[in-house]
């Protein structure tokens, strides 16, 4: 049994979720870089596509490390004047003396050590858990980049043999045809369906219902 989770919300919704998911075998596939999915999920569970403002690389980049963002930016804060940093403050590579800039993905984003491992993770857990059953869930993923969760998602609930794609969208609410009843869609609010699952009257439904798809 696994259960395959994509989270895309911000908020309270991940603590919901978590409680959710209990004790389930899961996986954080996540292209947030608001660092919300690693503070609510440990981080070996966790696969941060798309980098995170959690942390610094330099822009060149110069070298293969990440530097945590928390100590940077108290310093900035705390010598800010009105809306301006001090330009002493501005957060500077250890190593060249470069400008560090936030982990996220652009021109410059360091695909690195931390995006390999994370990725390693991600794909070592599709692959142990391939043959079983498997719930892939798709939870408030934008248009944006298909790429990354949306068609791999769609390739997974067709190839793995027994694997259920349940997508949960405020914008579309339609599952692919060619995946018949292997995929629903439900179009509704992210935050306020998990909200009201919370909710002693809807969890056992819910709890239920994870039961129905992942056992």
């Amino acid at each position: 049994m696994a259960l395959l989770s994509v989270m895309q919300r911000r908020g309270g919704s991940h603590a919901i979720l978590r409680s959710l998911i209990g004790n389930k075998d899961y996986f954080i596939l996540s292209t947030n870089v608001d660092t919300q999915v690693e503070k609510t999920f440990p981080s070996e569970r966790v696969c941060n596509y798309q980098g995170s403002f959690a942390h610094l690389q330099c822009k060149q980049p110069c070298c293969d490390e990440l530097f945590d963002a928390g100590p940077y930016v108290e310093r900035m804060l705390a010598g800010m004047a009105g809306f301006e940093i001090r330009s002493e403050d501005v957060p500077r590579c250890p190593r060249c003396g470069w400008q560090l800039v936030p982990w996220v993905r652009d021109d410059t984003f360091l695909q690195g050590a931390a995006w390999h491992e994370g990725l390693g993770r991600y794909e070592r857990f599709v692959r142990e858990r391939g043959g079983g059953r498997v719930l892939l869930l798709e939870l408030g993923v934008g248009e944006m980049a298909p790429g990354i969760i949306t068609l791999p998602f769609w390739s997974m609930a067709a190839k793995l043999p027994d694997a259920h794609l349940l997508s949960i969208n405020i914008s579309g609410g339609s599952a692919p045809l060619q995946l018949g009843s292997k995929a629903e869609a439900i179009r509704a609010d992210l935050g306020a369906l998990l909200s009201a699952a919370s909710s002693e009257a809807r969890r056992d439904v819910w709890v239920r219902d994870l039961r129905r798809w992942c056992n």
